[in-house]
């Protein structure tokens, strides 16, 4: 079971990571799409998931990742990110609820860049219960 004494917080701020041509090209192409060198619309999930690495290494926080189904995503942008640009991510824990044993986590992540918040990213995650 999760530790509900954690909603609400949010973890340090992540150092500000640059998002290269590369990295794009590389999720671009993992997911079948062309490589026009935008930014794809799922893309920070690559930088916003590793970003609650810290609740996973927290055994406070009680999270088994490998217990974990991922369960919704919503990603809300301000502006356009571009490769280039170099962004860091805030990660607080909004909710803590538990469902037939079972706990449903809710993430929210603000991705800022130098001019401020660049993008916001809601992440929803099933925690299966200890099945003894």
């Amino acid at each position: 079971m999760l530790n509900p004494s954690y909603v609400g917080r949010s973890l340090p701020t992540t150092a500000p990571v640059t998002i290269t041509a590369e990295s794009v090209t590389r999720f671009a192409r993992s997911l079948g799409l062309a490589d026009d060198g935008s930014v794809p619309p799922t893309y920070l999930i690559s930088l916003t998931l590793p970003a609650a690495d810290p609740l996973v290494d927290d055994p406070e926080f009680g999270l088994d990742f490998s217990r974990v189904l991922h369960r919704e995503q919503r990603f809300a942008y301000h502006r356009e990110l571009r490769a280039g640009d170099a962004v860091a991510c805030t990660v607080t824990v909004e909710s803590v609820k538990t469902v037939a044993g079972n706990d449903l986590l809710a993430l929210h992540t603000g991705v800022t860049d130098a001019e401020g918040l660049a993008a916001e990213v809601w992440t929803t995650l099933f925690v299966a219960g200890d099945p003894s």
